[in-house]
């Protein structure tokens, strides 16, 4: 698979992860979210659909508007979001080994983890540097 189209690939698995802990209540689990509810019209369930519909797009705008077209920052966003998916997809797990019990985003975790280290695989292998 191109390394675009596993770019895209990861946006949309980051949807399902961020859809997955957002039903299964992640906010409520957080505290330096859940403070948000006296703060924040709507509370914590609000903030934290809205950080992670703001994410989501920008890793649309990433897709769209850098990595689709090969522009020249390419190889920064896609090392950026590839990072930013290892450290999601090793934490979720972690954390939920560590308290012994599910935490939400645990299930889709390791997708996003496979997901992200293939991109950085191929975008290597199609002779990009990681960094430009």
């Amino acid at each position: 698979m191109k390394p675009q189209y596993l770019f895209a690939t990861l946006v949309v698995c980051q949807a399902a992860h961020s859809l997955e802990e957002t039903v299964g209540g992640l906010y409520d689990l957080l505290p330096y979210i859940s403070w948000m509810d006296g703060v924040v019209p709507g509370g914590a369930f609000v903030f934290f659909v809205t950080v992670n519909t703001l994410f989501v797009l920008f890793g649309c705008w990433c897709y769209f508007g850098r990595v689709r077209t090969a522009a020249p920052s390419a190889g920064f966003f896609v090392t950026l979001w590839a990072v930013i998916e290892i450290l999601n997809g090793i934490a979720h797990p972690g954390w939920s080994l560590l308290a012994g019990v599910y935490i939400p985003g645990t299930l889709t975790a390791p997708v996003l983890l496979v997901v992200a280290l293939l991109l950085l695989w191929r975008w290597r292998v199609a002779g990009h540097m990681a960094g430009s």
